[in-house]
């Protein structure tokens, strides 16, 4: 069940969950909507959270699991997601109040705090000032700058995705951690590939083909953003992510599949690797933390079209 950002047409599922979980919904409004995250099942609205920005810090709120769907993880990913939304925004800290989770936020790094240490703006909040009991507890928990994890996927991983690894990891150092994967992966790199890059002056050292499923295990990095580059991979049953990263399509043409002379295919290589730069250089470029999740899986979308 994927955890997605909520749209005016959940306000009234949301509104019932949120009432039938004991949580207010007074201040609930289409532009606080906008930083929620909902899980369905099928039609069935299963969870809700959102999040309150006030400036660089960030009030977590109305997370709600439907009674059915308890103890099944759904609430971790959910404050994961909420997490990875805070951090992408530049969010320095998350405030939360509780009168009967502490102990469940505490596992997640969130310490008790005296009420009258948060800041001006989120004591303004009507959560804070008007809805939650005075004896509610506050806690919070500081959002560590975080390096995001992409990860590119194609059919053999011998080709577009192992070089789109490699130029994210030149472009976005620092910013961003680029991984490669495929659904069928073959023995090794193509050596036209590992050529293209040394040419460009990128490392080539350590490369090899491997399997997507090997990032869907207990253990493996979670993925912020997953990117398929070749149309067939983008077709296939990828596995379930940890983390429900953001995805998008960004197909370009299979150079290994192109027939003609080794100087004909170098061009071809070349070709294909500019084309993934470019789209690399838009996507390191956009202003994710202000991007709420709507418009930033849109801009990925059309990176893929550049």
């Amino acid at each position: 069940m994927p955890i997605v950002a909520a749209t005016a047409d959940d306000e009234a599922d949301v509104r019932r969950l949120l009432d039938a979980s004991g949580l207010p919904t007074a201040d609930l409004t289409t532009d606080l909507l906008r930083n929620f995250l909902v899980q369905r099942d099928g039609a069935d609205l299963v969870a809700v959270g959102g999040l309150e920005f006030v400036g660089k810090d960030a009030l977590l709120r109305s997370v709600a699991v439907a009674q059915s769907q308890r103890n099944r993880g759904l609430g971790l990913q959910l404050v994961q997601a909420l997490e990875a939304h805070a951090r992408a925004r530049g969010c320095r800290r998350v405030y939360l109040l509780t009168t009967t989770a502490e102990r469940y936020f505490g596992r997640f790094g969130y310490e008790r705090v005296a009420r009258d240490t948060a800041p001006p703006g989120i004591r303004a909040t009507k959560e804070f000032s008007s809805l939650c009991p005075s004896t509610s507890s506050m806690m919070t928990k500081t959002m560590e700058p975080k390096i995001l994890n992409v990860l590119f996927l194609c059919t053999h991983n011998s080709a577009r995705s192992i070089m789109a690894e490699v130029i994210l990891n030149y472009l976005g150092r620092g910013k961003f951690k680029g991984y490669s994967a495929g659904s069928h992966p073959g023995a090794a790199p193509n050596p036209f590939a590992l050529e293209t890059l040394r040419r460009q002056h990128l490392p080539t050292e350590g490369l090899y083909s491997k399997d997507w499923n090997e990032f869907a295990t207990p253990g493996a990095p979670v993925m912020d953003f997953v990117f398929t580059v070749c149309d067939q991979a983008a077709g296939e049953m990828c596995p379930v992510w940890p983390g429900q990263p953001m995805t998008a399509h960004w197909g370009v043409e299979d150079p290994s599949q192109f027939q003609g002379t080794d100087e004909e295919k170098r061009h071809k290589f070349a070709t294909v690797a500019s084309i993934l730069k470019r789209r690399i250089e838009l996507f390191t470029s956009l202003p994710i933390a202000k991007l709420d999740r709507l418009k930033l899986q849109q801009q990925l979308r059309d990176i893929g079209k550049q």
